[in-house]
């Protein structure tokens, strides 16, 4: 499949765009923003303040963002909060424009930036799937880092021409109109919306099952493992590139042509190479490669001499970056069901942004009192480790799961019907075993339980009768009779598949009996 062929939906199309133009505008605003304070004042502090203020939102508000964007219309959050920063846009610009910006303003300001897009990326990155399908969610991947290394590339040169010709003001204000594409976009384009539960969680409930679905789903932990582990490692060449550079007496527009073979690697990489890797090769094959290949970039950018050789080395440090980042995407988005499909991309997000910034931060640390031979050096044992992984905790078979629901758990012909808000709920099941394949029947029961406590329940046992060992009883909690009603509509097709091999050992002449029990509170008995 092309990697283009996502373009032919026209919806994706206008968001790529879109996202295009909206990034452009936000380098930009970076680059004027950071410009502007160096201006205000001499304080590295205060410089250094403006990375924070842009990144700690994501880390602090992805979670409740995921969680929102699961409860609500995903299209309707991204409006509010691209509104919400086209707002503080205006106003980064009338107050530049008249000379009221100052060094508390421009931090708030780049703070409520922040805010705005961390309730933007986890619905942006559940809303993708649900536009182009499975099938072409691999190259719409892979289009939206080409379109950030587009945005990257021209956004700071664009912006620091604007500074010097016209100032900051109107920098900030056309920030401000590229997020009219995106909002544009989400008001005049239409798709089918993933249906929501009937039984509407609460937000704190809601984030909670995230964590408790990232908790029991081994494949997602795999990815988060690898990714956070891959990233820490890679980021190394681009950070202390700078340093390099510096050391070696080059000039400023060196950096810049030298940040550049480093984008365009990466662009090339997304547009002719990874179509032809995915179709040949396993997520785990890929990423072996892309570790292996940025080990190498890492370990001989210090070393290698004059510029050409060094944009070589850095095309294919940005390469190996882009088939790294693009492969965990893909993966992070096949290891999670709709559902909960914003709340697990917003724990996602955090993990690889938490990785880039401890990454930085490491390598930064090493290079002070090392050099930066001795940091490039570690770093690419570090991604060494990575390729490593992908024999130890594998993710390979992510690719396959059948994430869509199942719909096999039907309703309920229950004497007493619960209200929504009644429970703990106990639920248990009677399976009738042969003893010769009690341990073939326990170690299926260990899969079945890791899909109950991710799907809702928050403990699962299993009981053998101590007068009948043919007698197997399976039980499972949950706080509520709405949420063992969400239960239902979570089942996907892979539970289903796990389910089907545990009752498969059943011998008896009946199915597995199923009982529902509702906790009475004997202390309001008194």
């Amino acid at each position: 499949m092309s990697v283009w062929s996502p373009l032919r939906l026209p919806l994706f199309r206008a968001l790529w765009i879109g996202s295009v133009i909206s990034n452009i505008g936000t380098t930009m605003n970076d680059t004027a923003a950071v410009w502007t304070m160096t201006t205000l004042t001499a304080s590295p502090t205060m410089v250094s303040l403006m990375q924070t203020m842009s990144s700690l939102p994501l880390f602090l508000l992805a979670l409740p963002a995921g969680a929102m964007a699961d409860l609500v219309d995903r299209r309707k959050l991204i409006l509010a909060a691209q509104t919400g920063a086209l707002l503080t846009a205006i106003g980064m610009a009338v107050m530049a424009w008249l000379g009221l910006l100052n060094q508390s303003l421009l931090l708030l300001a780049t703070f409520q930036l922040g805010v705005a897009a961390a309730f933007t990326m986890p619905a942006w990155q559940a809303l993708i799937p649900e536009i182009v399908g499975k099938e072409q969610l691999s190259p719409a991947i892979a289009l939206s880092g080409v379109g950030y290394n587009i945005a990257r590339a021209l956004g700071p040169i664009a912006g620091g021409l604007l500074i010097a010709a016209l100032g900051p003001a109107p920098v900030f204000a056309l920030n401000a109109l590229s997020f009219v594409a995106v909002i544009v976009v989400m008001l005049t384009g239409s798709y089918t919306v993933t249906p929501r539960s009937a039984q509407r969680e609460q937000m704190l409930g809601a984030m909670a099952a995230a964590i408790r679905y990232a908790r029991h789903a081994p494949a997602m932990q795999a990815v988060l493992w690898r990714g956070g582990v891959h990233i820490f490692a890679a980021v190394a060449p681009a950070v202390l590139l700078p340093v390099i550079v510096h050391g070696r007496g080059w000039a400023a527009s060196d950096f810049g042509v030298l940040m550049g073979c480093y984008g365009a690697g990466a662009i090339a990489m997304a547009l002719l190479v990874l179509p032809k890797l995915r179709a040949k090769f396993s997520f785990d094959q890929v990423l072996c490669g892309a570790s292996l290949s940025s080990a190498f970039a890492t370990a001989i950018v210090a070393i290698v001499p004059g510029k050409m050789a060094m944009g070589c080395v850095l095309a294919l440090a940005g390469a190996a970056w882009m088939s790294g980042l693009n492969t965990f995407s893909l993966a992070s988005q096949s290891a999670f069901p709709n559902w909960v499909r914003a709340r697990s991309s917003a724990i996602y997000l955090v993990v690889m942004q938490g990785a880039f910034a401890v990454g930085a931060l490491t390598w930064g640390q090493i290079t002070s009192h090392y050099g930066a031979p001795i940091a490039l050096a570690l770093a690419a044992s570090g991604l060494v480790v990575s390729a490593i992984l992908s024999r130890k905790l594998p993710i390979s078979h992510v690719e396959q799961l059948n994430l869509s629901p199942s719909g096999h758990w039907h309703g309920h012909t229950l004497v007493n019907e619960p209200a929504p808000s009644d429970g703990p709920v106990l639920i248990t099941i009677e399976y009738h075993i042969d003893p010769g394949e009690a341990a073939a029947f326990r170690a299926a029961m260990v899969h079945l339980r890791e899909t109950r406590l991710r799907d809702g329940a928050f403990r699962c046992s299993v009981f053998m009768d101590l007068d009948d060992p043919t007698l197997y009883r399976e039980t499972f909690l949950v706080g509520s009779w709405a949420e063992h009603l969400r239960q239902h509509e979570r089942a996907t097709i892979e539970d289903q598949r796990i389910e089907q091999a545990v009752i498969a050992f059943h011998r008896g002449l009946e199915a597995p009996r199923i009982r529902h029990l509702l906790l009475i509170n004997l202390r309001d008995q008194k």
